[in-house]
């Protein structure tokens, strides 16, 4: 037999024990196959080997259709056959690979597990590439593609949810700091200077504030002060007052943002003394995009670090990432609504109630008693069991 590598590491360890298992037991490939799919595995033999052994079984080897105290000779044709077609296919894949695999499974009847493993380390390699992707159109200030690549990654943990059959969106585990971005200095400088140009238009145009703060919030401007007098000149038109220097110093004092120190009477006055005669809609929009941009950042930030975190378990690394999402998106819809026509205006993918595959659920099926050990009048209890 040949000997394990102590060194290796547990998920290339749990590739080969999957397949060691389905080349001892073939029984556990009709299990398995159900949610386990060959891009799931990392090594790129492993993904061709498991395609073959799946391509084994649509054929209807005989083999499967054997107990599992049955006919030996007929399994050892099957393990042959995969084999064989492996080391005439796949690059790399020899005969003594095939033997290393064997040896690599624990115990067969444990494929389930074995394949749960394989699954989880693919569901932390997937969302870790796509907030990678996700994370460098945000930092290249790429809008457009940060909007495709946010609802791309809704698609991956809709399709890795499906296969792991649960996610938890209700993990009481706080969603991590991301690690800071070395242009998010540079591009937060280029945001406040678009809020200055914003908030003085607005000042200009103040018929138009109602408008935009319907879809732009002050959570949307990068700057604290900033946002002290978008809410300011916001509450003021709500109330159908008067929106000058003067009235907007005095909301913004009433709402304790000068006790606060968020902002000075200084700089108040700075925002709001000229005026500038511009299309708020048009600065309006672009503090959105870079909210957008800062929003999916920060998203993807933080799912990186999650899928980077191999003590996260699949269904709560799900839902965490949902979570994570959730500020990107509402950034997003905003964006939509005042920019989109009405028939371009959907939100991300939302994941469905239909059933899923259940790979979080599944269990090898346990071997059938002997007949001397079956009573007759249990058969639906053992049956019962046997599906768990």
């Amino acid at each position: 037999m040949t000997p394990v590598n102590r060194d290796m590491s547990p998920q290339l360890e749990a590739e080969q024990a999957v397949l060691g298992a389905c080349l001892l037991d073939p029984a556990q490939l009709t299990l398995l196959k159900e949610w386990l799919e060959p891009r799931h595995f990392y090594r790129p033999a492993h993904e061709s080997f498991f395609a073959i052994l799946l391509a084994q079984h649509t054929a209807g080897h005989p083999a499967l259709a054997l107990a599992p105290d049955a006919d030996a000779e007929a399994k050892a044709d099957w393990a042959i056959t995969a084999i064989t077609t492996a080391t005439r296919e796949v690059p790399g894949f020899s005969a003594s690979y095939g033997h290393t695999l064997v040896a690599a499974c624990p115990r067969p009847a444990h494929a389930a597990a074995y394949g749960r493993m394989v699954l989880e380390t693919a569901v932390r390699r997937a969302l870790e590439e796509h907030a990678h992707r996700l994370l460098h159109a945000a930092e290249t200030e790429a809008v457009e593609a940060a909007v495709e690549l946010t609802g791309a990654l809704h698609t991956v943990i809709a399709r890795l949810a499906d296969a792991w059959g649960t996610i938890d969106q209700r993990s009481p585990r706080p969603l991590p700091t991301p690690p800071t971005r070395p242009a998010a200095a540079k591009a937060a400088e280029a945001a406040r200077h678009n809020e200055q140009m914003l908030l003085s238009s607005l000042i200009s145009s103040p018929e138009q504030i109602p408008q935009t703060a319907s879809w732009l919030t002050a959570e949307d401007l990068v700057d604290t002060g900033h946002r002290a007098v978008f809410n300011a000149m916001a509450a003021l038109a709500h109330r159908r007052e008067p929106v000058d220097e003067l009235t907007v110093l005095w909301e913004v004092q009433r709402r304790g943002a000068l006790a606060a120190g968020v902002i000075t009477v200084a700089e108040v006055r700075d925002l709001c003394a000229e005026g500038f005669p511009g299309d708020p809609g048009y600065w309006a929009e672009r503090v959105l995009r870079a909210a957008l941009l800062r929003a999916a950042a920060t998203s993807a930030g933080i799912v990186r670090v999650m899928a980077l975190d191999a003590s996260i378990a699949a269904g709560p690394l799900l839902g965490s990432a949902v979570r994570a999402l959730a500020p990107a998106d509402r950034v997003q819809e905003r964006l939509r609504s005042a920019t989109a026509p009405p028939t371009e205006r959907t939100g991300p993918v939302v994941l469905g109630t239909a059933r899923r595959k259940g790979a979080a659920l599944s269990r090898s099926p346990a071997p059938p008693p002997s007949p001397a050990a079956r009573p007759a009048d249990r058969t639906g209890e053992t049956t019962v069991r046997s599906r768990r």
